[in-house]
Protein backbone atom coordinates (compact mmCIF):
# COMPACT_ATOMS: atom_id res chain seq x y z
CA UNK A 1 0.00 0.00 0.00
CA UNK A 2 1.52 3.52 -0.75
CA UNK A 3 1.50 6.42 1.89
CA UNK A 4 -1.17 8.37 -0.24
CA UNK A 5 -3.18 5.72 1.46
CA UNK A 6 -2.00 7.30 5.70
CA UNK A 7 -3.98 9.99 7.18
CA UNK A 8 -1.93 12.27 10.15
CA UNK A 9 -3.48 13.73 13.19
CA UNK A 10 -2.73 15.26 16.60
CA UNK A 11 -3.49 13.01 19.60
CA UNK A 12 -6.11 14.00 21.48
CA UNK A 13 -8.38 12.19 24.23
CA UNK A 14 -10.35 9.86 21.87
CA UNK A 15 -7.40 8.69 20.02
CA UNK A 16 -5.28 8.31 22.65
CA UNK A 17 -5.96 4.82 23.43
CA UNK A 18 -5.27 4.18 19.98
CA UNK A 19 -1.30 4.75 19.96
CA UNK A 20 -0.01 1.00 18.27
CA UNK A 21 2.42 -0.55 20.65
CA UNK A 22 5.94 0.51 20.56
CA UNK A 23 8.54 -2.42 19.34
CA UNK A 24 10.11 -2.52 22.11
CA UNK A 25 8.91 -5.75 24.03
CA UNK A 26 6.70 -5.04 27.37
CA UNK A 27 6.61 -1.52 26.61
CA UNK A 28 3.14 0.55 26.18
CA UNK A 29 3.30 4.42 24.95
CA UNK A 30 -0.25 5.24 27.31
CA UNK A 31 1.62 4.89 30.44
CA UNK A 32 5.00 5.30 29.74
CA UNK A 33 7.04 7.80 31.42
CA UNK A 34 10.73 7.25 30.28
CA UNK A 35 11.14 10.79 28.79
CA UNK A 36 9.22 12.90 31.09
CA UNK A 37 11.45 11.83 33.85
CA UNK A 38 15.15 10.65 34.25
CA UNK A 39 13.78 7.83 36.61
CA UNK A 40 10.94 6.77 34.45
CA UNK A 41 9.61 3.52 32.73
CA UNK A 42 8.91 2.23 29.33
CA UNK A 43 7.17 -0.59 30.72
CA UNK A 44 3.53 -1.98 31.10
CA UNK A 45 2.14 -1.76 34.23
CA UNK A 46 2.05 -4.74 35.68
CA UNK A 47 -1.48 -6.96 35.97
CA UNK A 48 -3.52 -5.33 38.99
CA UNK A 49 -1.40 -2.36 39.43
CA UNK A 50 -2.94 0.39 41.00
CA UNK A 51 -1.38 3.41 39.72
CA UNK A 52 -2.09 2.25 36.16
CA UNK A 53 -4.88 4.43 35.28
CA UNK A 54 -3.18 7.54 37.23
CA UNK A 55 -0.04 6.72 34.75
CA UNK A 56 -2.02 7.08 31.53
CA UNK A 57 -3.71 9.94 33.21
CA UNK A 58 -0.90 11.99 33.49
CA UNK A 59 0.60 10.97 29.87
CA UNK A 60 -2.65 12.18 28.54
CA UNK A 61 -2.03 15.35 30.53
CA UNK A 62 1.19 15.84 29.34
CA UNK A 63 0.71 15.05 25.48
CA UNK A 64 -2.43 17.56 25.51
CA UNK A 65 -0.09 20.10 27.82
CA UNK A 66 0.38 22.59 25.53
CA UNK A 67 -2.50 22.15 22.88
CA UNK A 68 -4.54 25.47 23.91
CA UNK A 69 -1.51 27.55 22.61
CA UNK A 70 0.49 25.63 20.01
CA UNK A 71 -1.07 22.12 19.63
CA UNK A 72 -0.40 18.62 21.64
CA UNK A 73 2.74 16.55 21.54
CA UNK A 74 1.68 13.97 19.93
CA UNK A 75 0.67 12.80 16.28
CA UNK A 76 -0.58 9.57 14.65
CA UNK A 77 -0.77 7.87 11.47
CA UNK A 78 -3.91 6.22 10.11
CA UNK A 79 -5.27 4.01 7.53
CA UNK A 80 -8.87 2.83 6.60
CA UNK A 81 -11.90 5.22 6.72
CA UNK A 82 -14.97 5.02 9.73
CA UNK A 83 -14.75 2.20 11.80
CA UNK A 84 -11.76 0.46 9.44
CA UNK A 85 -9.81 3.14 10.52
CA UNK A 86 -6.02 1.61 12.14
CA UNK A 87 -3.35 3.62 13.98
CA UNK A 88 0.19 2.28 12.44
CA UNK A 89 2.35 4.95 13.90
CA UNK A 90 3.30 7.29 16.18
CA UNK A 91 5.34 10.09 17.35
CA UNK A 92 5.90 12.13 20.58
CA UNK A 93 7.42 15.73 20.92
CA UNK A 94 7.58 18.79 22.54
CA UNK A 95 9.89 21.48 24.03
CA UNK A 96 13.18 20.16 26.01
CA UNK A 97 11.29 21.48 29.35
CA UNK A 98 8.93 18.69 28.72
CA UNK A 99 11.20 16.19 28.40
CA UNK A 100 14.37 15.94 31.04
CA UNK A 101 16.06 12.66 29.64
CA UNK A 102 16.09 14.18 26.09
CA UNK A 103 17.88 17.58 27.96
CA UNK A 104 20.10 15.18 30.09
CA UNK A 105 20.96 13.76 26.74
CA UNK A 106 21.69 17.13 25.15
CA UNK A 107 23.98 18.04 27.67
CA UNK A 108 26.37 15.94 27.28
CA UNK A 109 27.17 17.25 23.48
CA UNK A 110 28.73 20.70 24.09
CA UNK A 111 29.05 21.66 20.24
CA UNK A 112 25.07 21.88 19.65
CA UNK A 113 24.24 25.28 18.88
CA UNK A 114 21.79 27.29 21.31
CA UNK A 115 20.29 28.60 18.67
CA UNK A 116 17.48 28.39 17.35
CA UNK A 117 16.73 26.10 20.21
CA UNK A 118 15.32 22.74 19.47
CA UNK A 119 12.07 20.92 19.68
CA UNK A 120 13.04 17.37 20.19
CA UNK A 121 11.08 14.05 18.67
CA UNK A 122 11.46 11.47 21.29
CA UNK A 123 9.70 8.84 19.83
CA UNK A 124 8.53 7.67 16.27
CA UNK A 125 7.17 3.98 15.62
CA UNK A 126 5.10 2.05 13.22
CA UNK A 127 3.56 -1.31 13.59
CA UNK A 128 5.57 -3.81 12.34
CA UNK A 129 3.52 -5.61 10.10
CA UNK A 130 2.81 -2.69 8.49
CA UNK A 131 4.35 -4.13 5.05
CA UNK A 132 5.60 -0.07 3.76
CA UNK A 133 6.92 0.22 7.51
CA UNK A 134 9.42 2.99 6.93
CA UNK A 135 7.46 4.69 4.37
CA UNK A 136 5.14 5.81 6.64
CA UNK A 137 7.70 6.79 9.32
CA UNK A 138 8.69 9.49 6.72
CA UNK A 139 5.34 10.27 6.03
CA UNK A 140 4.62 10.78 9.59
CA UNK A 141 7.90 12.68 10.41
CA UNK A 142 7.24 14.83 7.05
CA UNK A 143 3.80 15.57 8.72
CA UNK A 144 5.01 16.30 12.30
CA UNK A 145 7.67 18.89 10.64
CA UNK A 146 4.63 20.54 8.52
CA UNK A 147 2.74 20.87 11.49
CA UNK A 148 5.45 22.33 13.95
CA UNK A 149 6.60 24.59 11.32
CA UNK A 150 3.27 26.17 11.06
CA UNK A 151 3.56 26.74 15.36
CA UNK A 152 6.91 28.67 14.24
CA UNK A 153 9.28 26.02 15.64
CA UNK A 154 12.76 26.66 14.08
CA UNK A 155 14.74 23.52 14.98
CA UNK A 156 14.04 19.61 15.65
CA UNK A 157 15.97 17.05 17.12
CA UNK A 158 15.98 13.54 17.31
CA UNK A 159 18.41 11.32 19.50
CA UNK A 160 18.32 7.57 17.91
CA UNK A 161 20.41 5.06 18.79
CA UNK A 162 22.33 2.62 16.91
CA UNK A 163 21.14 -1.55 17.75
CA UNK A 164 20.65 -4.36 16.35
CA UNK A 165 16.99 -3.45 15.41
CA UNK A 166 16.79 -0.29 14.30
CA UNK A 167 12.97 0.25 15.80
CA UNK A 168 13.47 -0.91 19.41
CA UNK A 169 14.97 2.20 20.09
CA UNK A 170 11.98 4.81 20.73
CA UNK A 171 13.63 7.51 18.48
CA UNK A 172 12.93 5.04 15.47
CA UNK A 173 15.93 4.64 12.32
CA UNK A 174 18.32 7.21 11.71
CA UNK A 175 17.21 6.43 8.28
CA UNK A 176 14.12 8.34 8.11
CA UNK A 177 15.46 11.32 9.74
CA UNK A 178 17.84 11.63 6.69
CA UNK A 179 14.50 10.83 4.53
CA UNK A 180 13.13 14.16 6.25
CA UNK A 181 15.92 16.67 5.91
CA UNK A 182 17.66 16.03 8.99
CA UNK A 183 21.41 15.75 9.85
CA UNK A 184 24.06 14.21 11.76
CA UNK A 185 25.09 17.42 14.37
CA UNK A 186 26.19 15.77 17.10
CA UNK A 187 27.28 11.96 18.20
CA UNK A 188 28.51 8.69 16.27
CA UNK A 189 26.91 5.39 14.75
CA UNK A 190 26.05 4.63 18.33
CA UNK A 191 24.35 7.81 19.49
CA UNK A 192 23.71 10.29 16.93
CA UNK A 193 22.03 13.39 17.28
CA UNK A 194 20.11 14.31 14.44
CA UNK A 195 18.63 18.10 13.81
CA UNK A 196 16.77 19.71 10.94
CA UNK A 197 16.20 23.50 10.77
CA UNK A 198 13.33 24.87 9.65
CA UNK A 199 12.95 27.48 7.28
CA UNK A 200 9.41 28.70 8.15
CA UNK A 201 7.58 28.59 4.57
CA UNK A 202 4.54 27.66 6.15
CA UNK A 203 4.43 31.11 7.88
CA UNK A 204 5.44 30.80 11.78
CA UNK A 205 2.79 32.00 14.56
CA UNK A 206 3.39 34.99 16.21
CA UNK A 207 2.69 35.48 19.62
CA UNK A 208 -0.82 37.25 18.82
CA UNK A 209 -1.95 34.21 16.55
CA UNK A 210 -0.84 32.07 20.06
CA UNK A 211 -2.95 34.21 22.48
CA UNK A 212 -5.69 34.26 19.91
CA UNK A 213 -5.81 30.19 20.55
CA UNK A 214 -6.25 30.77 24.11
CA UNK A 215 -8.87 33.79 23.98
CA UNK A 216 -12.46 32.35 25.62
CA UNK A 217 -14.85 31.29 23.66
CA UNK A 218 -17.36 33.85 25.07
CA UNK A 219 -14.68 36.55 25.07
CA UNK A 220 -16.23 40.12 24.12
CA UNK A 221 -12.97 40.99 23.14
CA UNK A 222 -12.47 43.87 26.18
CA UNK A 223 -9.85 42.66 28.58
CA UNK A 224 -8.00 40.26 26.34
CA UNK A 225 -5.33 39.30 26.72
CA UNK A 226 -5.03 38.24 29.81
CA UNK A 227 -2.39 36.57 31.83
CA UNK A 228 -1.36 32.95 30.05
CA UNK A 229 -3.00 30.13 31.56
CA UNK A 230 -0.83 27.90 33.26
CA UNK A 231 1.38 25.42 31.10
CA UNK A 232 3.88 26.15 28.01
CA UNK A 233 4.98 29.55 28.74
CA UNK A 234 7.47 31.74 25.45
CA UNK A 235 10.28 30.10 27.70
CA UNK A 236 9.10 26.66 26.74
CA UNK A 237 8.17 26.60 23.41
CA UNK A 238 11.16 29.14 22.16
CA UNK A 239 14.43 28.87 24.18
CA UNK A 240 16.25 26.30 25.72
CA UNK A 241 15.91 25.52 29.81
CA UNK A 242 18.38 26.82 32.23
CA UNK A 243 21.49 24.59 32.38
CA UNK A 244 21.28 21.46 34.90
CA UNK A 245 23.19 19.71 37.11
CA UNK A 246 24.78 16.60 35.31
CA UNK A 247 22.47 14.01 35.78
CA UNK A 248 22.82 9.59 35.66
CA UNK A 249 23.86 8.62 32.26
CA UNK A 250 20.39 8.47 30.24
CA UNK A 251 21.22 5.96 27.96
CA UNK A 252 21.42 3.08 30.88
CA UNK A 253 18.00 1.15 31.19
CA UNK A 254 15.79 1.42 33.99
Amino acid sequence: MSTEEVAFSLVDEASFGAIPAPARPGSRCQTCDYWERLDGSRDTPAAGATDASARADSKLRRLLAGRELAGAYGMLAWRGDGDDRVALGWAQFGPLSAYPRALSIRERYSDLPDSPAPWVVTCLQVASDAEDRLEVAIGLLRALCDDLDKRGITAIEAYPEGTADDWVPPAGPVAVYLACGFERAAGDDSYPVMRRELGGEAGAMEWGDLLAKARPADDSGEGWPVPLPNGPTEDDLFRLPPAKPTKPNPFGED
